[in-house]
């Protein structure tokens, strides 16, 4: 396009001077015509290379829009494999559970009912008793936390309250507890949560479990309006655990109940 109108300036010129030399051919109207024309063209040159330059800029991010939502679409499917894995673990979990629950009661009450007379014949040996498969504390502690992922909040309440009577010094007593207090908390039994929150402070204080159960101390009091508990129990996990996941929720929630009284 220059190269045409350089010609065509060319051209102007050479016409303008067989026709009439003038002293000044920046005066001449076909020389000013000419550059104005040349002048503008350089403006729209401009003005598309910058719209391509957009238009790549769109397409190179559309694409990485694209890349993107592939990956993510990646992570979610991924993501639900491993949920559906979990439930199945627990399932398969509670049916051994309750296999052999079953399978104690059944060997009990053949004990029971074997002949007293049996005892009598000193020349018989004794039978062998067979083997109970034994059910440990990790074993209990996993159903009640199937019933609460379940959603059986009541089950697992009672569960977890059988737990910690039958093995109040399992290494998993700590956990049971703070399960409990998520038990009433998500049937918004706020007192009874703050109740099982504490008494996991109390007993357990070098558990892991004590900034997630500062977090819901905190969370339970701020329920049942008693904002400036709330904020002293937050404002204590902040400051003993400044590294704990929790203590990012609890910075959120201190602003959102922040001179409220």
């Amino acid at each position: 396009m220059r190269s045409s109108l350089a010609l065509a300036l060319a051209v102007t010129a050479s016409l303008g001077l067989a026709g009439c030399e003038t002293p000044h051919p920046e005066l001449d109207p076909a020389f000013i015509k000419a550059t104005s024309v040349e002048s503008r063209v350089d403006v729209i040159e401009r003005q598309n290379g910058a719209f391509l330059e957009v238009q790549r800029q769109l397409e190179s991010a559309q694409a990485d829009q694209r890349a993107l939502k592939g990956q993510v679409e990646e992570l979610q499917h991924a993501l639900a494999n491993g949920e559906r894995r979990e439930r199945d673990l627990y399932r398969d979990l509670s049916d051994r559970i309750t296999a052999l629950d079953a399978k104690v009661r059944e060997l009990q009450a053949a004990q029971q009912a074997a002949p007293a007379a049996a005892a009598a014949a000193p020349l018989v040996p004794a039978p062998i008793a067979p083997t109970v498969p034994q059910i440990t504390d990790k074993d209990v502690y996993q159903s009640a936390l199937e019933h609460l992922k379940a959603k059986e909040y009541g089950v697992a309440e009672k569960a977890f309250q059988d737990f910690l009577l039958a093995y109040p010094q399992s290494t998993l007593a700590d956990n049971a507890q703070y399960w409990l207090g998520e038990s009433y908390y998500v049937e918004h039994r706020f007192q009874d949560a703050l109740g099982a929150f504490q008494k996991l402070l109390k007993e357990h204080p070098d558990s892991r479990k004590v900034p997630d159960a500062l977090l819901k101390v905190g969370y339970s009091y701020q329920e049942l309006k008693r904002f400036r508990e709330a904020r002293e129990a937050l404002a204590r996990l902040i400051k003993a655990y400044p590294d704990a996941p929790a203590t990012a929720d609890a910075r959120e929630r201190l602003k959102q109940i922040a001179g409220r009284h």
